[in-house]
């Protein structure tokens, strides 16, 4: 009997401990204290503040919650380095707070020097790594917010610093101030300025407008570039730049009026350069052009273009095309173009995983053809392939994901 009670005081005692540990390892916060409250702490102290602004209803402040201020590393960190406070935006003092502290969305992570300014700011959820380095910028004077906005304010234009001050309007999401000091800072380069390493990064995160002069310049200087860079880095940023531009076009819903002189010049800028990856961008430019226009004629002998040429960046796309072409046209002559297109992405597809969109949609283009007996052999062809690509461990599943880049308050009426 007694060794009895002494196995369940122990194992009491074990489960204690671990509860205290874990206990330990969690930033020590002041949960909806009083502002004025904190401020004395701090100045008594004389220690920085760092404040979590969240709302009870805000998905990636959970997350930070479970997942980075239960780490040791950043627990260890904050307890040492700050007064933690935590504080509910839209409870009791917060609400005031929050129209101070000009919150706008959440998490935001705001960090106060011992007199109570805010001296850094960092909105959004992150990774252990990357919230301890944004953390860590809060403590060097040469990389806190509040300095780097007055070296901007006093005419520092130096091509570290300025990539520095912008990570700061990033970090705080100063979306539009953002944007009009890197447009700036960028069309005041020379374009031999624009070739040196010391601008490279302000290029790479910030250069955002594939129409602008300097980014168009620098695509015809490839190779100049290249040489002080690298190839790969160099061909990645300009790819991207010019993708990501057309995809977001791509999403144009009419709720506001489209770029067209920019689709435009593009479109010229495409044309006449020498750009090696030019087609491929032309290509699906001009695709998603003819389609917001509903030109189906036009789009058609694009997609078809696309396809012979070889244009069409991997089999996924080509199925994408099918697929909008079955959607859009109730035509033989129309979906016998994208069964033809299918038949040759089939062909070149060794991967048994993305043979499985090939053949189901060549399954479902057939029937529409009235093959049925064809359809169905397809069909049977996309299960066997679905089947070898979960054996193989190679069978594609898609999945939600979720942005955590921090959540804009919900509206109200």
């Amino acid at each position: 009997m007694k060794i009895v009670s002494r196995t369940i005081v122990l194992a009491f005692a074990l489960i204690l401990s671990i509860s205290v540990n874990a206990q330990e390892h969690h930033i020590a916060f002041l949960k909806q204290p009083k502002w004025k409250k904190v401020l004395k702490m701090a100045k008594k102290q004389n220690k920085p503040i760092f404040v979590d602004a969240y709302t009870t209803w805000c998905g990636p402040c959970k997350i930070m919650d479970r997942d980075v201020f239960t780490n040791k590393a950043v627990a260890d960190f904050f307890n040492e380095s700050f007064i933690n406070v935590k504080m509910d935006m839209e409870k009791g003092e917060g609400n005031q707070l929050k129209l101070d502290w000009e919150v706008k969305a959440f998490p935001t992570l705001l960090y106060f020097n011992a007199d109570g300014e805010i001296v850094h700011r960092v909105v959004g959820a992150f990774g252990v790594d990357e919230f301890m380095n944004y953390s860590k910028m809060a403590l060097d004077e040469n990389k806190m917010a509040k300095n780097l906005q007055k070296r901007y304010d006093a005419g520092d234009r130096d091509g570290a610093f300025m990539y520095d001050y912008l990570v700061s309007l990033r970090l705080g999401y100063h979306k539009e101030l953002e944007t009009k000091v890197a447009n700036d800072y960028l069309a005041s380069l020379s374009n031999d300025d624009l070739l040196k390493e010391e601008n490279w990064n302000v290029v790479k995160y910030f250069m955002k407008d594939p129409t602008s002069k300097g980014f168009q310049f620098l695509v015809n200087n490839q190779d100049k570039l290249a040489k002080v860079i690298g190839d790969e880095e160099v061909a990645a940023k300009f790819y991207k730049t010019i993708d990501k531009q057309i995809e977001s076009w791509s999403f144009w819903y009419g709720d506001k009026p489209f770029e067209t002189e920019k689709e435009t010049s593009l479109i010229t800028f495409l044309q006449q350069s020498n750009y090696d990856k030019a087609p491929v961008l032309l290509g699906k430019l001009l695709a998603n052009k003819y389609k917001r226009l509903e030109d189906k004629e036009q789009y058609l002998s694009t997609l078809e273009y696309i396809v012979n040429f070889n244009l069409a960046e991997g089999s996924n796309r080509i199925v994408q095309y099918a697929n909008n072409v079955m959607d859009t046209y109730k035509s033989d002559r129309a979906w016998a173009k994208a069964l033809l297109w299918l038949k040759i992405a089939e062909a070149k597809e060794t991967r048994v995983e993305h043979k499985v969109a090939i053949l189901e949609a060549k399954s479902k283009v057939l029937g529409k053809l009235g093959n049925k007996t064809e359809a169905e052999l397809a069909a049977l062809a996309a299960k066997k392939a679905d089947k070898e690509a979960e054996k193989a461990g190679t069978k594609i599943h898609t999945v939600p994901m979720m942005k955590m880049t921090g959540m804009t308050p919900k509206k109200t009426n």
